[in-house]
């Protein structure tokens, strides 16, 4: 008998390499993060579509219209918050949208956190809430 019969071919084969992968997609990461940021208010940070540029410096920066009105009357400071419904600045005292007319939550004037209607004093950092601004 040949001693290199079929027999033996079989358990010295190497099995053959696997089929290459398959293509893969391109695929790039974008930041939109870095998009909003780029197109949001440098006052506020709402992600509006720019209205104005202010060049502060020699850097154009953007600012919404609200901010510029509020800024242009002096009266930037006094924002509160921001209404949930249409986005316009809520005016320290004001109980309602100046715009849609929605009813404008309870915040603490000293640390800017959010009370129920109830409370009398800030949870987080005790001051008075129901004292006139």
């Amino acid at each position: 008998m040949d001693p290199e019969g079929p027999e033996d071919e079989g358990a010295d084969a190497t099995p053959p390499p696997p089929p290459p992968a398959p293509p893969r997609p391109e695929i790039k990461i974008v930041d939109a993060a870095a998009r909003r940021r780029a197109s949001a208010c440098v006052v506020c940070g709402r992600a509006k579509l720019p209205y104005i540029e202010v060049e502060i410096d020699g850097t154009v920066e953007y600012t919404c219209k609200d901010c510029y009105d509020l800024q242009s009357q002096g009266l930037a400071g006094e924002v509160v918050q921001y209404c949930v419904k249409c986005g316009t600045a809520v005016l320290r005292g004001d109980h309602f949208c100046g715009r849609c007319g929605t009813p404008a939550s309870l915040v603490c004037p000293s640390c800017g956190a959010r009370a129920d209607e109830e409370d009398a004093f800030c949870g987080k950092c005790g001051a008075d809430l129901r004292a006139p601004p």
